[in-house]
């Protein structure tokens, strides 16, 4: 994929993540700056994504850890094949004590 797609899909992913939140949480706050995504728990703890265009890569630093994704077969997983929806839905599991519904996430 060449950079421009790169980019196209990291803006798709991060669209619908604050799509998946806004229709999820009100508790939830998020900001989108610079090729970066910034999710802030009610506890003002932050969940950050950002497009590292360079190595195709979204990297996501959460309080569960960090996490570094690529796009495979459509899915933006990690090299251990976690899915980066599946860390999201920990995260705010575990943040805001709220359960994302993945039927909810359109991309």
């Amino acid at each position: 994929m060449n950079e421009q797609e790169f980019h196209a899909e990291v803006d798709k992913l991060f669209l619908g993540i604050e799509e998946w939140i806004e229709q999820s949480s009100s508790e939830m706050d998020f900001e989108s700056q610079e090729g970066m995504l910034i999710i802030e728990f009610p506890d003002t703890t932050q969940m950050i994504l950002s497009r590292q265009t360079t190595l195709q890569e979204v990297w996501l630093a959460s309080p569960l850890g960090a996490y570094h994704f690529r796009l495979m077969s459509h899915q933006w997983l990690t090299a251990q094949n976690q899915s980066l929806l599946q860390v999201i839905v920990d995260v705010v599991k575990q943040k805001a004590n709220i359960t994302l519904d993945h039927k909810q996430f359109q991309q």
